[in-house]
């Protein structure tokens, strides 16, 4: 019922009972590669449900139970997305829990980075949504995510990923912030387009 979408530069390994994990495996070296790979990702996914999960990260011991009251509220609303709290773990620091808050499109427009980790997603919404994206120089989850809220979210107040931040990741990577701005710029022409 539910896949989880790898990247990795390596083969993947992982194994998580119940979940087919998807691994894609490439060496990535921008922005553009990554957000491309990741579409590309998500159009092999064939299960109901999927979620982008990177190689060096983490689900909690509980996955399958957060997973499972994921796919019911998002069933019961009827929506494409929903998305939970996420542990962030980073090396000499004491962990963090993450939340956000119940779902609201304006504000996610305004703080994309809210809806990170985990966000599982209807795979064949979140596909047909994919196709119509721009490629370039974007960062995937905070367009794709938005895009999907304009259908529907559902917030899951559980703590359904462990991010163990990488002092080399994409995320510190300098190039990650001039792609988080330009999806910014694409957020705020999609709402300025769909005003009347």
């Amino acid at each position: 019922m539910f896949t989880a979408i790898v990247l990795s530069a390596n083969p993947v390994t992982l194994q998580l009972p119940g979940v087919v994990v998807l691994p894609h495996v490439r060496t990535l070296r921008s922005m553009e590669q990554l957000h491309a790979a990741r579409l590309d990702a998500l159009a092999r996914a064939q299960t109901r449900y999927c979620f982008f999960l990177d190689d060096d990260d983490a689900l909690p011991p509980d996955y399958a139970l957060v997973l499972a009251e994921c796919a019911k509220q998002m069933t019961e609303r009827r929506v494409p997305l929903a998305y939970t709290d996420e542990i962030l773990r980073e090396a000499g620091q004491a962990d963090v829990r993450r939340s956000w808050y119940d779902y609201d499109h304006d504000m996610h427009a305004t703080a994309p980075m809210g809806i990170h980790h985990l966000a599982v997603m209807d795979t064949q919404r979140a596909q047909e949504l994919a196709r119509t994206l721009p490629r370039g120089n974007y960062w995937t989850e905070h367009m794709l995510y938005w895009a999907l809220g304009a259908q529907g979210a559902v917030y899951v107040p559980q703590v359904g990923y462990i991010w163990n931040r990488n002092p080399n990741g994409f995320s510190r990577n300098p190039r990650a912030l001039t792609a988080q701005a330009y999806t910014n710029r694409w957020i705020a022409q999609q709402r300025q387009r769909s005003q009347p």
